[in-house]
Order: structure tokens, then sequence, then C-alpha cells
């Protein structure tokens, strides 16, 4: 396991970037540490490819840490108790497989290629590629791709993934867009939006967690603008079942018991 963390950061150092977002004013600093001295190596690496400093697991000077051992990665806030780490599970696969969700019918029948342009922790591009989609995605806060990428290493060593699908990028989505080789059929993104309270208490940590690393996606809008201009045919996007749409020209929409998912095509495109 310790290999695949060097890889992974093989993987962020030499992905297509216009930057990597680590953090902004308004972010917590991130430091890198390793559990026990097997994984510092793999540690080291990583803290090289993010930038970001490696110390000490017992005299870490920060309080969010991303945190290297023998077999995963995760990220602890040390003032809360906080902790998040990607598990995809063989459970998880075969629901996916099984359900006609809206998600799916949202992004369109057959065997088309999509991009997940707000990935995040993996979640969504997990459920496309089990629902039969070839995925690129594309998460631009590398500590969070870190994160997805660990995740989705141990999928692909249980057999629950291919090597190649989803792709993984880590950059900035508006400019990875542009630069594709072929228009995507599909553009899915899911814009971070505010939790509502009702919420489980767990969810509401992991959502602190990601607003500390400076994700707010306040520029959702103007990717939404620049999806419309790369796909081939619709853009897919994701929100709270009774929030307003992001932005006006919704063809259609298709309803969960919590989520919506908006339709959106380009002025020559077709649902």
């Amino acid at each position: 396991m310790i290999a695949k963390s060097a890889r992974l950061a093989s993987i962020l150092r030499t992905s297509d970037v216009s930057r990597l977002r680590i953090a902004d004013s308004t972010t917590t600093s991130v430091v890198v540490v390793a559990t026990v001295d097997a994984a510092r190596l793999a540690a080291l690496a990583l803290a090289r490819s993010l930038n970001l400093p490696l110390e000490d697991f017992s005299a870490a000077s920060s309080d969010l840490r991303l945190v290297q051992s023998e077999h995963d990665l995760s990220l602890h806030d040390r003032a809360s108790g906080a902790q998040l780490r990607v598990e995809f599970t063989a459970a998880q696969f075969r629901r996916f497989r099984a359900n006609r969700d809206p998600l799916r019918r949202a992004i369109g029948p057959g065997r088309r290629d999509v991009v997940d342009a707000t990935a995040g922790l993996g979640g969504d591009a997990v459920h496309l590629v089990a629902s039969g989609y070839r995925v690129t995605a594309i998460e631009r806060n590398a500590v969070v791709s870190a994160l997805a990428c660990d995740g989705l290493a141990r999928a692909r060593a249980q057999g629950l993934l291919d090597a190649d699908n989803p792709r993984w990028l880590t950059g900035d989505a508006g400019a990875l867009l542009k630069k594709l080789d072929s228009r995507p059929a599909t553009i899915y993104l899911d814009p971070m939006f505010p939790p509502k309270r009702k919420k489980s208490a767990a969810v509401r940590k992991e959502m602190s967690l990601l607003r500390r690393l400076g994700i707010d996606d306040a520029d959702a809008a103007e990717l939404l603008a620049v999806a419309l201009a790369c796909t081939g045919e619709r853009v897919v996007v994701k929100r709270p079942i009774d929030a307003p749409a992001l932005a006006d020209g919704v063809v259609a929409a298709y309803k969960g018991k919590l989520v919506r998912y908006d339709v959106y095509r380009p002025r020559s495109g077709r649902t």
C-alpha cells in the first residue's frame, strides 16, 4: 500500500493542472504526517507533490492533518476530532448497478462519455462508472483529490474498478474542460451547497472539514457556462430538492427524495 501512495503522489504531481488549489486566506493550513516510520517515505512524496510541510505526528503544528498510514490516507481535525477517509465498497457498487435512479436518467442513455467536473471525494464519479459510463473526473482541491485517489486505488486493488475508469484529473475544471480531446456527451456538476440541520452529525463534520479546505464553489454559475460551451449534448447540475436552479435554461429535471438533477443543453444541442 505504501507503493500505491507513492504512485498517488506522482499522479497529483503530473496531472494537467493550471494550479492546484490547496488553500486560500480563509483556509486552515494543512500538514502531512505519517503514523509510523514505514509510512514516512510515502508521506514525504505526498507532501512534496502537494507543496505541504511534513511534520512529526506527535508534534504537528496544525489541527488539520493529512495522515498517511501504511494502508490509507485520511484527513484529521485535531480540534473537533473529525476524520475523513474515502471508502468504496462492493455493496455500494451493487446498489449503483441495480438502481434506475434519477442521476442515470438525467445523464442520458448508452455507454457515453461523462465528465464529472466537480468530482470532490469521488462518490458520484464511482456511481457513474458503476452505471456503465466512461468517466473523467476533475477535482481542483489537491487535498481532496489526494483523498479521493487513495480511495479509488484501494477500490481498484479489490477489483471493484478498472484501472482507467474513472480517469482522474487534478486541476481547475474551467481550464481543463477546454483542453479535452473531444466533447463529452454529458458534463456533470455537483456544486457544494449548505448542509441542512437535519443531516447527521457525521455528514456535518465532513462538510465542515471540506469547508476548512476553502471549498465553497462560489463560481458554480461560471463553471456551468464553460460546461455548456464544452459539452456535446447536455450538462447536468445536482441541486437540493427545494433549491432554485443554478441558472435559467433548465430543459428537464429528475427528482430524487432529497436532490434534483437539472438538465441544460447548449443552444445547438438536444436533450
